[in-house]
C-alpha cells in the first residue's frame, strides 16, 4: 500500500470546505461530519510524494500501463466519523502487485471497500495501490462514501466518478498486426506476503498472503505449500489457493508471545515456482 499524503488531502479540504451543524428543535445541535471522498492518479516511481487528487466529473492522464489509484477521504467536521467507502475499477483494470487487503481495513476484491476513523474537522486519511491497465484507453474509476457512522449534511460530494485516460508514453507503431504478443509475454509476477493481522497476537491465527497476477490480471496459483516455525518448533500451516491470491493460515500458540513467527508461502503459476518469506513477531 501506498499512503496517501496528508498533507495533499488538507490542501484539498482547506480548497472547498464548509463546515457544517446539523440542529433539532428539540435538543440542540446534532454531532454531524462532512465527509469528502477524492480520487487521485499517478505514474508509479520516486517524486511523487504529493499525488494529484481528482473530484467528481475530473479527467486524468497517466502515460504509463501501470500506475497509482486510491481513494482520499476527508472530514469537513465539525464532528468525528467512522467512514466506510468504496472504491470500483473498471473492466481492463486490475490490481498490480500491491492492492487493497485486509491489514489496511479493506476487502480484498475490484471493488474493495474500506474503513477509516476521522476525528474532527481537518482529519484526513487514504490509500493508494498498484493498478495495471489492460491496453491504452479511457477508464472511468468510481468511488463513494458507502457508510458514516455521524450524519452528514451535504451528500453532494460523497461519491466521485473520474475518467482515467492511459496512454502508455513511447507505445508506437500503428496497431493492426497480431495485438496479442504483448499480453501473452508477460510473465507471472508474485507480490511480497502480507500477513493479516498486520500486527499479529500469540493464540492467534495469522493469514499470509501472496497477490499472483499476470499482465496486470489475477493469475490462480497451483501447488500451495506452507512453511513457518517458532524457534525451532514448526507450525502446522493451511494452504489456500484462489484467484489472485495464494495463502496460508497458521494457529500460533500463546505461549509464543514476544517470539517471532518466520516462515514462507511457495506455490507455482504459470510454470514459474515461486517461495516468499515472511517474519513476524507475536504480540
Amino acid at each position: 500500500m501506498h499512503r496517501l499524503s496528508r498533507v495533499a488531502l488538507l490542501a484539498a479540504l482547506a480548497a472547498g470546505a464548509v463546515p457544517a451543524v446539523l440542529t433539532s428543535a428539540s435538543a440542540g445541535p446534532v454531532a454531524s461530519a462532512d465527509v469528502q471522498v477524492l480520487i487521485s492518479a499517478r505514474p508509479e516511481g520516486p517524486g511523487g510524494s504529493i499525488p494529484p487528487l481528482f473530484a467528481n466529473g475530473s479527467t486524468a492522464t497517466v502515460a504509463r500501463r501501470s500506475f497509482l489509484a486510491g481513494v482520499g477521504v476527508l472530514n469537513a467536521g465539525p464532528d468525528s466519523a467512522t467512514v466506510k467507502v468504496r472504491l470500483e475499477l473498471p473492466a481492463g483494470l486490475g490490481w498490480g502487485a500491491d492492492g487493497p487487503d485486509p491489514s489496511e481495513s479493506c476487502t480484498e476484491s475490484p471493488t474493495p471497500l474500506c474503513q477509516v476513523t476521522l476525528s474532527n474537522a481537518g482529519d484526513a486519511n487514504g490509500w493508494e495501490w498498484d493498478v495495471v491497465a489492460g491496453t491504452t484507453g479511457s477508464y472511468v474509476v468510481k468511488a463513494e462514501v458507502v457508510e458514516s457512522s455521524t450524519p452528514d449534511p451535504n451528500l453532494s460530494d460523497n461519491a466521485v466518478s473520474v475518467t482515467i485516460v492511459m496512454t502508455e508514453a513511447g507505445g508506437g507503431g500503428s496497431g493492426g498486426g497480431s495485438g496479442g504478443g504483448g499480453g501473452g509475454s508477460a510473465a507471472a509476477a508474485a507480490s511480497a506476503v502480507k500477513l493479516s493481522p498486520a500486527k499479529p497476537k500469540a493464540g492467534s491465527t495469522v493469514v499470509a498472503s501472496v497477490r499472483v497476477t499476470k499482465g496486470g490480471s489475477p493469475l490462480r496459483p497451483t501447488r500451495v505449500a506452507c512453511s513457518a516455525s517458532i524457534g525451532s518448533a514448526k507450525v502446522k500451516g493451511a494452504s489456500k489457493a484462489a484467484s489472485g491470491l495464494a495463502s496460508c493460515l497458521f494457529k500460533t500458540p500463546k505461549s509464543a508471545k514476544g517470539r517471532t513467527l518466520r516462515g514462507s508461502v511457495s506455490f507455482s503459476a504459470d510454470g514459474t515456482t515461486f517461495t516468499k518469506p515472511f517474519a513476524a513477531k507475536l504480540h
